[in-house]
């Protein structure tokens, strides 16, 4: 009965020590599987609107003061992912190349760069101010993304603002124009730097858009024409107007 316990024991005792080297095995395989999956993960990148503020020589300075409300985005572009649009009523996010800050934020801080560095109004206020300003300027963010097609993408930015005058008509003042502005520029490439690089032009042609129009609708004492898309809403260099499909 001994010899039989002390068999039975070392059978026990083998089966343990297999087990455990089982159980140590499997752990550093599991843990190998992990440290590769790391090394081949995919890093995110961030990306800016770049490019120079515009400049208005030959221009006199406006007595008027503006406030910049910050602007509003539709919801399907709010997100900081790259959005594309692949075809009608398909989009999609990039999930590896993203927009550093939201797009209403950075669109806002551009803007508000611009008519400030422009130096046509006697004073150019966010909406973290103080000062009130004698007008204000609001705006939505329609539409920004990238236009998938066969011949290469597309960066598409579309702009509505809306400029009030303070001083007349009551405490929330009198609208003075409410203008839309888009702009189509092709991309050099299919990847997201050229995304980024395109988006930047967009911007760059619609905020000098919007800048002068407040500045001549300021020097004009508020008065302006009713509301009309700006003719000049897509680029020289972009060819013929792109069809209502973007």
């Amino acid at each position: 009965m001994r010899r039989l316990t002390r068999k039975r024991l070392a059978r026990f005792d083998v089966t343990r020590i297999r087990c455990l080297a089982l159980g140590l095995w499997a752990v550093v395989f599991l843990l190998g599987g992990c440290a590769g999956g790391a090394k081949h993960s995919v890093a995110v990148r961030h990306y800016v609107l770049e490019y120079p503020p515009p400049a208005f020589p030959g221009l006199e300075k406006a007595s008027e003061s503006v406030r910049l409300e910050p602007l509003s985005i539709a919801r399907t572009f709010g997100t900081t992912a790259m959005v594309y649009r692949s075809k009608p009523f398909v989009y999609g996010d990039d999930a590896y190349n993203r927009w550093k800050i939201k797009p209403s934020a950075m669109i806002s801080d551009l803007l508000l760069r611009d008519m400030r560095s422009a130096g046509l109004f006697a004073g150019v206020f966010s909406g973290g101010d103080a000062e009130g300003g004698d007008y204000t300027l609001s705006g939505f963010i329609e539409a920004m993304y990238e236009q998938e097609e066969k011949s290469g993408g597309r960066a598409v930015l579309a702009l509505s603002v809306t400029l009030v005058d303070r001083s007349r008509r009551g405490p929330g003042g009198r609208p003075v124009f409410q203008k839309s502005y888009r702009s189509v520029q092709t991309m050099e490439a299919s990847d997201a730097e050229a995304m980024a690089r395109a988006m930047s032009r967009a911007m760059e042609t619609i905020s000098r858009e919007i800048v002068l129009d407040t500045y001549q609708a300021v020097r004009g004492g508020g008065d302006s024409a009713p509301e009309t898309r700006s003719p000049h809403g897509l680029s020289a260099g972009q060819g013929p107007r792109v069809s209502s499909g973007f």
